[in-house]
């Protein structure tokens, strides 16, 4: 009897990660992006406020990586994404470019606070300043975490700035605690994108990712020189034609002048080039 039940029991988890795996595939076949995305160190209320972010744009799936993969296989596109897949992993659905998505997952990152045993990831500063608390053993917490408080008008200020942890140092529980309570988080946390699909083609998250000012710097870098280089060549274009006929108007008058040649846009200044010629020579001669 007891078997039996055992038995039923496996027979209907199976059922049920058949039927989230054929939900999961059917949303693969629905959407034209496919991402993976790693939730390794995410808390659940930053997925949550994810979930918020891309409501109406995109649908998030979080299950067991074998019934993603098995969703994935059934979909047809194992191959291409299940690499990606290891640790805690969630599928995302969405008609979004896959570049728009990525951006749009890096600005929902966030901070959060520090847990003993995690590495700092520079030097973890508590500034000088006044404090919320009254006098009491948060005096002597925060001092044992070496941060250098006081009492001062009835409240605990921070004297001067203390590094309460140096980079590349383990968090203490005592270091932990007080930062904790000095609302002082030093960890960004973040869904974190590992790679998208489109059309057949696999975007690596390190792909995706795009600096936009630093883009947009270079390209009007590009922009610039090509500029100056169709100038320079006198090749004429719709952006550099004002310039190049000013330029040439500039070099012909002043060929004209050279020259002596007489001309509406020449006959004056001609004039006063002989007068200023006259002017000096008349100077050196002393004649009157």
């Amino acid at each position: 009897m007891a078997l039996s039940l055992l038995n039923k029991k496996k027979l209907n988890a199976k059922e049920a990660k058949g039927k989230r795996a054929a939900a999961i595939a059917a949303l693969a076949k629905k959407y034209g992006v496919i991402a993976v995305a790693s939730l390794r160190n995410l808390p659940d209320k930053h997925l949550q406020a994810i979930r918020r972010k891309l409501r109406g744009q995109a649908e998030i799936e979080v299950a067991k990586n074998s019934v993603l993969l098995r969703a994935l296989k059934e979909a047809g596109k194992a191959a291409e994404l299940s690499p990606n897949i290891e640790g805690p992993t969630a599928i995302i659905f969405t008609d979004l470019d896959p570049f728009r998505l990525y951006k749009l997952i890096y600005q929902g990152r966030g901070k959060a606070a520090a847990k003993p045993g995690q590495t700092a990831p520079f030097d973890i500063i508590v500034p000088k300043g006044e404090t919320a608390f009254p006098p009491g053993p948060v005096l002597t917490e925060l001092k044992a975490a070496g941060i250098n408080a006081q009492i001062q008008a009835g409240k605990v200020v921070i004297a001067k700035d203390s590094t309460v942890v140096k980079l590349g140092e383990k968090i203490g529980d005592v270091q932990a605690k007080a930062l904790a309570k000095l609302g002082v988080e030093p960890f960004e946390v973040g869904m974190s994108l590992a790679a998208a699909w489109e059309g057949g083609t696999v975007y690596p998250g390190a792909v995706l990712h795009i600096d936009e000012a630093q883009f947009m710097s270079r390209l009007m870098g590009a922009a610039n020189n090509a500029f100056n280089l169709t100038v320079e060549i006198a090749y004429p274009t719709k952006a550099n034609v004002s310039l190049l006929v000013g330029k040439a108007v500039r070099e012909g008058r002043a060929l004209a002048l050279e020259a002596g040649i007489c001309g509406k846009d020449t006959i004056g200044l001609i004039l006063a080039k002989a007068n200023a010629e006259a002017a000096a020579l008349k100077a050196k001669t002393g004649s009157g």
